[in-house]
C-alpha cells in the first residue's frame, strides 16, 4: 500500500474501532502519516516510542496508600488526561516501534491498547489508538529485513487491522515539491532513478529512505548558502543514503549544475524562441517531468489567462511517453487544474498527437 492508501485504510479502521498496526521499513514516513492523519481529523496527537520505554514504566510504579496499592500514571497518559479536561476534543494515541521493546514492556503495552486499560488506568472513550512498527524477517514479504524486533504471539497480533506501507516515489516527489519543500536537485535524482528512494545495496550497510534523502535536501541547502565544498557535501550525502547512491548523486548534480529555463519565465514570455524550445526538447526525461510538475504548481496558482495554453505548448514539446505520463498524474492529482487544461485545444491536440491522431 502506498502513503495515500494506507492514509484512507487507516481512516476507515478507526472509524471501525479497530485497531491500526502500520508496518514498514525505518523512514519510510509512518509517523508522518499518523502525524497528517492526527491534523486531517483535528485530533491531539499523543506519541509513545516504545523502544524508549523500561519495564514497569508504562504501568507505573506501585505505592501504598492507606493500605491500598496504588500506581503511578505515566506522563504521556497524563498528558492525555489532562487535554481532555481542558478541552471537548479527542486524541489519537500512537505507539511507534512496539516490537522494538522488551517482551514484558510490549505485554504492558498491550493492555493498554487491546483492553484500554492498565493497572487502574483506563483509557477515555475519546482516545483512539494506532501503533506502527518495523517489519519482521518472519513476514512474507519482509524476509530479507534484519530488524531486531520482537514478535508479538498470534493472540496478540489477531487483534490488530495490519497495513503493509511501501513507499510511493510518484507520491514522495509530489509531497516533496509542495509540503516538504525537498531541494529541486533531490527531486530531479529520485524522478531519475526512483529506485534510490528506498534502496539497500548488498555490500553496504547504510540503506537510502526517504527519511534520508529529507536530510540529503536539508544539507544541500546549507551547503549552496554557505558555498559548502563538494568533498564535504559528498561525505554528508553518503553518510545519509551509502557510497554508491553518493556518487551516483554527486555525478548527477555536476551533470545538472546548469538549471532549466524556470516556470516563471516560460509563463512570462510573449512566444516562446526558438532557443528555448530546443532547450526543452533536448532536456532529459528527469528535467522535464519535474519542469511540468512545477508548471502545474505555478498554473494552479496563477490562473490567468492563456496560461494552460501556455502550459500545453511546452508539454507538447516533450517526448510522447513522457506526456502521456504526465497527463494521467494531472488528471489524477491535480482535479482543479484538469478542467482548465481541457478547455486548452493546444491540450488536447497534443494529448491525440500522442496516440497518433490529428
Amino acid at each position: 500500500m502506498n502513503y495515500k492508501e494506507t492514509l484512507e485504510a487507516l481512516d476507515l479502521a478507526v472509524l471501525s474501532g479497530a485497531v491500526p498496526l502500520i508496518i514498514g521499513e525505518s523512514g519510510i514516513g509512518k509517523t508522518s502519516l499518523i502525524r497528517e492523519y492526527a491534523e486531517e481529523k483535528g485530533l491531539y496527537l499523543v506519541n509513545i516510542d516504545a523502544n524508549l520505554l523500561k519495564e514497569g514504566e508504562i504501568g507505573g510504579l506501585p505505592t501504598v496508600v492507606g493500605g491500598r496499592t496504588r500506581y503511578a500514571t505515566h506522563h504521556k497518559l497524563t498528558e492525555i488526561d489532562e487535554y481532555l479536561e481542558k478541552s471537548e476534543g479527542s486524541v489519537l494515541l500512537f505507539i511507534d516501534e512496539i516490537n522494538r521493546c522488551d517482551h514484558s514492556v510490549q505485554q504492558e503495552l498491550m493492555n493498554l491498547i487491546l483492553n484500554r486499560e492498565i493497572n487502574g488506568y483506563r483509557l477515555s472513550g475519546r482516545v483512539v489508538v494506532a501503533a506502527a512498527m518495523n517489519p519482521s524477517n518472519r513476514m512474507e514479504d519482509f524476509s530479507e529485513t534484519d530488524y531486531q524486533v520482537v514478535d508479538m504471539d498470534p493472540a496478540q497480533e489477531d487483534r490488530f487491522v495490519w497495513f503493509n506501507m511501501d513507499s510511493d516515489s510518484r507520491e514522495w516527489i509530489t509531497w516533496g515539491m509542495e509540503e516538504g519543500e525537498i531541494h529541486p536537485l533531490v527531486i530531479q535524482f529520485i524522478s531519475q532513478f526512483r529506485e534510490y528512494l528506498n534502496y539497500k545495496p548488498q555490500d553496504e550497510f547504510i540503506r537510502s529512505t526517504p527519511r534520508s534523502w529529507e536530510r540529503v535536501s536539508n544539507a544541500l541547502k546549507v551547503a549552496e548558502i554557505r558555498d559548502i565544498d563538494q568533498k564535504t557535501l559528498y561525505n554528508v550525502v553518503k553518510g545519509n543514503v551509502g557510497m554508491k547512491v553518493a556518487q551516483d548523486f554527486m555525478a548527477f548534480i555536476e551533470d545538472n549544475r546548469n538549471p532549466l529555463v524556470s516556470p516563471d519565465d516560460l509563463f512570462s514570455m510573449e512566444v516562446l524562441s526558438q532557443f528555448v524550445k530546443d532547450e526543452i526538447s533536448q532536456a532529459s526525461h528527469s528535467r522535464l517531468y519535474i519542469l511540468a510538475k512545477n508548471m502545474i504548481l505555478y498554473l494552479r496558482d496563477h490562473m490567468e489567462p492563456g496560461f494552460a495554453d501556455r502550459y500545453s505548448e511546452v508539454l507538447n514539446l516533450m517526448p510522447k511517453d513522457l506526456r502521456i505520463s504526465v497527463m494521467k498524474e494531472i488528471r489524477a492529482d491535480y482535479g482543479d487544474v484538469y478542467p482548465i487544461l481541457l478547455n486548452s485545444d493546444t491540450f488536447i491536440e497534443g494529448f491525440f498527437q500522442c496516440y497518433g491522431r490529428s
